[in-house]
């Protein structure tokens, strides 16, 4: 048999090792070696670009012979090389890849050797064949090795590899962003001579990032004397678990607060409490916080709270307020109760199922749809980015309201959620109905082309750049946005109704659209609940910024909407009375039947000036007498000695419609006036100040309700004014203000966000 490859010429290296093996070398264009059991011609070109081989092979009776050159066969066959790409490796000239992709068999071997080329990567097979079968024309030239030589200025490519990592730092970016063809050429255009990190330099940085913030993280809390912690562990769809501690804590006598990732990792064991609690040891020993941590603010798992438990740090555990509230809405309102149903549902929701089935037909009707005389959809859908990007910055409240959360993750924020049916209430039915329909339209508007395409041209027809969201049982305010975003765009979807017949949908489509269309009815309810949801929006949004305290100003967005609960405006319907009901049964039950939790929170409020004015005079007392307790022993708060008895918010708050705050005329509005624009506004009376007095923790306690009395009578309450309050009059409370720092730390969420 006849064989013919071709190879690249042979080196002198190559010539020198032969004549060490005893092959017979000559200068003539033709060379005779020995392979195998067959003769070989080396037929050389004269430009030296090539040598041809011919190989001849004998028959051998040897079994293992006849396998081996039958391998070889299919391997240097004509065929073969008629396919190969002509840019591929010259070592796939002696090898062939294995079933295994990270593996390659040798062809020169006799026992057809599996060499490793991981990734793709052939330096594994090439040093094989260099060392052992002498193929010395594999080595790569020095010259193609050797980088370029640049006349760049070595500082300035230092800076531009610096910007560009905190530019994949930044914008989570790929590692490999850089070395894209579309990118180097720009790069090659704008900077020459640069040739910008690959993904290996960059990974090696960030490493050095990540040690050097590391040492520096631990120097700066150095100088800490109380931190608070929030924690969270979630799980993402792929199953890989993570746990992110968050410290909050005030540097010197300085009442700036500052919030820091102390650690973000994997979490790849059982989710135990015990297994919680000595990660979380291990990470506060490597910070050398642990005597530090005062408190620790997470959610309501029953996981979470035995590892807080277990630390024997004479830590806090605090409640995340904003879950609570999660839980008052959801269960309230029995948001996510499972109805059972009937058979019609049930065939709806099999039809479902299929639904990508036949949202794959829909495309065979877009041209014909498309040249629909009595109604073009298509006519310029493209929504205008650049008129987007414009009014981006203005319409930042209308996309946090909007925003999509339909990807879903696990984590511990669905525990408690009610999702029986079981004492379903008339009112509570009807939401779940309607909830229903509007999950079941907006994921049906999102799988459909037709119904897409119609959606997006009446969106833009109408200059809506807001689209329909999901809510999910885990995530918070979810359902309101869901809410608002069908009242937003309530003429799309009513005009999709109108038209649901000219859209040349298949008939189990048009079945399933008709059954989520809403009525009047479901309109109107969908404006009461709105209505109601929405001072809980706004005071989860206040009571989750981490650039202030927030569990003073929590407590006082607590007392806030339980009047907002309990009080009825007379232009209101019988249908809002009701709902306020539902969600004051069990605003009672998840914030006022623990009560070592709430006296707790009345002590953080007490140091915050909006939440010292939602305090009753016996509460303030109550408060003050466990704050000597503090300053006698030097301890965290123990709050047995703290009363349970709730604000009386009657004799405190008068109705004050000359500070009604209007959203037109301010452009630039607070959390906390959005909240009372919700509930309506409210000012607090107080006594005259009097003259400040520093000696003691009693005279501190009495300087302090003068001035933050006074300070009451000249500013509303606001996210800010606990921050306000202390980086004005904090140094003149030689102890109040030490204990206020340990108090001032603690959030009042576990999610923080930048308000």
């Amino acid at each position: 048999m006849v064989h013919e490859i071709i190879l690249t010429p042979l080196t002198d290296s190559t010539n020198k090792r032969q004549s060490i093996n005893n092959n017979n070398i000559t200068d003539k264009p033709t060379q005779i070696n020995s392979l195998s059991s067959g003769a070989t011609t080396y037929d050389s070109d004269s430009d030296g670009e090539s040598v041809r081989i011919r190989e001849v092979a004998h028959e051998n009776s040897n079994n293992n012979n006849k396998t081996n050159f039958r391998f070889k066969e299919n391997f240097f066959s004509d065929t073969t090389n008629s396919t190969k790409p002509s840019n591929s490796s010259a070592v796939w000239q002696y090898a062939v890849r294995d079933d295994n992709p990270n593996y390659s068999i040798c062809c020169l071997c006799p026992d057809n050797k599996r060499i490793s080329t991981h990734n793709g990567s052939t330096t594994t097979l090439r040093k094989h064949l260099i060392l052992k079968h002498n193929k010395a024309d594999l080595v790569l030239s020095h010259i193609k090795r050797q980088r370029k030589k640049t006349l760049l200025n070595p500082i300035k490519k230092q800076e531009l590899h610096s910007m560009f990592v905190n530019c994949i730092i930044r914008d989570g970016r790929t590692f490999n962003d850089l070395e894209k063809a579309g990118m180097k050429k720009v790069l090659q255009l704008l900077i020459p001579d640069y040739e910008p990190p690959n993904r290996y330099v960059v990974a090696r940085q960030l490493k050095q990032l990540d040690v050097f913030h590391h040492k520096q993280l631990i120097e700066q809390l150095t100088s800490v004397d109380n931190i608070s912690l929030t924690m969270d562990l979630w799980s993402n769809r792929q199953m890989r678990c993570f746990l992110v501690i968050t410290g909050h804590y005030f540097i010197g006598n300085k009442f700036d607060l500052q919030s820091t990732v102390l650690s973000f990792c994997t979490f790849n064991k059982q989710h135990t409490g015990v297994e919680i609690s000595r990660t979380l040891q291990d990470k506060l020993k490597e910070l050398n916080i642990s005597q530090k941590v005062v408190a620790v603010t997470c959610d309501g798992g029953k996981n979470m709270i035995r590892a807080i438990d277990d630390l024997d740090l004479n830590v806090k555990r605090v409640w995340c307020i904003a879950h609570r509230l999660h839980l008052t809405i959801t269960n309230g309102f029995g948001l996510w109760i499972v109805k059972k149903q009937t058979d019609e549902e049930k065939l709806i929701e099999e039809n479902d199922n299929t639904n990508d089935q036949e949202d794959e037909e829909d495309v065979s009707y877009i041209e014909e749809f498309e040249n629909n005389n009595e109604m073009d959809i298509t006519g310029g859908l493209e929504l205008d980015d650049e008129s987007m990007d414009t009014n981006r910055a203005a319409e930042e409240e209308e996309e946090l309201i909007s925003d999509a959360v339909d990807d879903e993750i696990t984590d511990s924020w669905t525990e408690d959620v009610n999702e029986s049916d079981i004492d379903i209430g008339y009112a509570q039915e009807i939401i779940v109905c309607l909830m229903r329909k509007c999950r079941g339209l907006t994921s049906m508007i999102k799988r459909s082309t037709i119904i897409t395409m119609f959606f997006d041209k009446e969106r833009k027809a109408q200059n809506i750049k807001r689209n329909l969201c999901r809510d999910v049982k885990s995530r918070w305010n979810s359902s309101y946005s869901m809410i608002d975003s069908f009242l937003c765009l309530r003429e799309p979807i009513e005009k999709l109704f109108d038209y649901k017949h000219q859209l040349h949908l298949q008939p189990k489509q048009l079945t399933k659209l008709s059954s989520f269309e809403l009525s009047s009815n479901d309109w109107m309810t969908l404006s009461h609940l709105n209505l109601v949801l929405r001072p809980f929006f706004h005071a989860t949004k206040a009571m989750s910024g981490r650039r202030y305290p927030s569990m003073g100003i929590a407590f006082y967005l607590l007392t806030r909407l339980k009047y907002f609960l309990q009080h009825h405006d007379k232009k209101e319907g019988l249908i809002v009375k009701h709902f306020k009901q539902l969600l004051m049964e069990k605003f009672s039950y998840y914030f006022e039947n623990n009560d070592q939790q709430m006296s707790l929170l009345k002590v953080y409020a007490y140091f915050d000036p909006a939440g010292f004015v939602t305090l009753s005079d016996v509460e303030k007392r109550s408060v003050e007498q466990t704050i000597k307790i503090m300053a006698t022993d030097e301890t965290f708060p123990s709050t047995e000695a703290t009363t349970t008895s709730q604000p009386s918010f009657l004799t405190m708050i008068t109705n004050n419609t000359t500070n009604k705050s209007s959203l037109s005329e301010k452009p630039n509005i607070s959390a906390i006036d959005l909240f009372n624009d919700a509930i309506g506004d409210a000012t607090y009376e107080g006594s005259a100040p009097n003259k400040n007095k520093k000696a003691s923790i009693v005279d501190d306690i009495y300087n302090y309700r003068n001035c933050v009395t006074r300070f009451n009578l000249k500013h509303k309450p606001d996210v800010s004014s606990s921050i306000k309050f202390w980086q004005t009059f904090g140094l003149q409370f030689t102890i109040l203000g030490k204990i206020a720092q340990k108090m001032l730390i603690t959030p009042s969420t576990s999610k923080r966000h930048s308000i």
